[in-house]
């Protein structure tokens, strides 16, 4: 088959998934997912799917489902769409060049795997296996992230998702009483795989309260403090006496390119790397950062975004690689969405999935489904 990609359509929707309850981090809160899908067809009637997953409000990135809108249709798309049809790393390089220039990693991500996705299904090869460059095993286990929920409620949560066969928990905490409410899961729960994320609530001041985790055998804490730059965090760690904590620190939200990752472990800023595909950039930013945590010593896990099978297949996929620290984000479709946007929609029983590793996504992507909860839609 010849390898020059041809579009016949590239169309941009504008989606509102409603959540089945409101999910609380100590940042905001998300009741409706709003993201944005693209859909690219070849003149062949071979489709490509991917999935920006930028928030409604810049609580996590600078980065909303407005500013990629508007960059998507009134740039991205039109300049590619004023290209002579190309092989699909001559689209890759075009959108690396983009994603220096404009720093919007969760844009170029959902266009960018939209069109590994298309050349993928074209070639009959799974889109992760294929620019991984290695196989993925059969099955995964499911992790659990619980938002910043009632205290009197957390034991029933963390109960119910344990004897669904759960083995790993990320709590959401915040200095208000993020200890107390891992301590209690804690206590409850001896030899639980346990793990908590902070979204850079805590500040410098609070550096004691962070340390108060050391107790508590956790996987890791996930960014903890509130930074203005990886620079300031580097210079305030060298300017104490001695670190404190023992607990591993992962980094997520500050990890924005590769060249970040880099820089964090040069200077011994992180422990453990949260991976996110739309985050980093895209599959192609992915690889390079997991090459690179390997060539480091680093150990990676896969997160999530709360978002749509669409972009969640491939953080599934990313998980079977076989090397990862803990198991990921990764729960059940259904657990957030009263319908997702592909078939079979993800589902762990007695804690563990199969893997699709087939064509593309390895999974159906659901056109009447998008149509469905489309606010807006663009087709060029």
């Amino acid at each position: 088959m010849n390898d020059v990609l041809n579009f016949k359509s590239i169309t941009t929707y504008r989606v509102a998934l409603p959540l089945k309850f409101e999910f609380k981090t100590a940042k905001g809160t998300v009741r409706i997912r709003e993201s944005i899908i693209v859909r690219i067809e070849d003149q062949q009637g071979y489709v490509g799917y991917g999935e920006c997953v930028a928030f409604t409000d810049p609580f996590y990135t600078a980065e909303t489902v407005d500013s990629a809108w508007k960059r998507l249709v009134d740039t991205y798309i039109l300049e590619l769409r004023l290209m002579r049809p190309k092989p699909l790393m001559a689209y890759i390089r075009q959108l690396q060049f983009w994603l220096k220039r404009d720093n919007m990693p969760m844009t170029i991500a959902g266009l960018e795997n939209a069109l590994i996705n298309l050349d993928c299904n074209r070639k009959g090869v799974n889109s992760v296996s294929y620019i991984m460059g290695q196989s993925l095993e059969s099955t995964i286990s499911n992790g659990i992230v619980i938002g910043d929920v009632p205290m009197d409620k957390l034991l029933d949560i963390v109960k119910q998702h344990v004897a669904n066969g759960c083995k790993r928990i990320k709590l959401k905490v915040s200095p208000r009483d993020g200890y107390e409410r891992t301590r209690l899961v804690r206590d409850a729960y001896p030899e639980l795989a346990l793990a908590v994320d902070a979204n850079q609530s805590y500040t410098y001041d609070q550096l004691d309260m962070v340390a108060a985790y050391n107790d508590l055998n956790l996987l890791c804490i996930e960014e903890p403090f509130s930074m203005t730059n990886l620079t300031t965090y580097k210079a305030w760690k060298e300017s104490l006496p001695k670190w404190p904590i023992t607990t591993s620190i992962c980094l997520d939200e500050s990890m924005l390119s590769y060249d970040d990752l880099s820089y964090a472990i040069e200077y011994r800023l992180i422990d453990v790397l949260n991976v996110k595909v739309g985050r980093l950039g895209g599959l192609i930013q992915t690889r390079a950062a997991i090459l690179r945590c390997r060539e480091a010593g680093i150990p990676y896990w896969i997160g999530s975004m709360v978002e749509s099978g669409i972009s969640k297949i491939l953080h599934i996929q990313l998980a079977a690689l076989g090397d990862t620290y803990m198991a990921g984000d990764l729960s059940d479709s259904s657990r957030y969405f009263e319908h997702d946007l592909i078939n079979p929609a993800i589902l762990f029983t007695d804690g563990s999935m199969q893997v699709p590793n087939g064509a593309g996504l390895g999974v159906d992507v659901l056109d009447n489904r998008i149509e469905e909860y489309t606010v807006e839609k663009r087709i060029l």
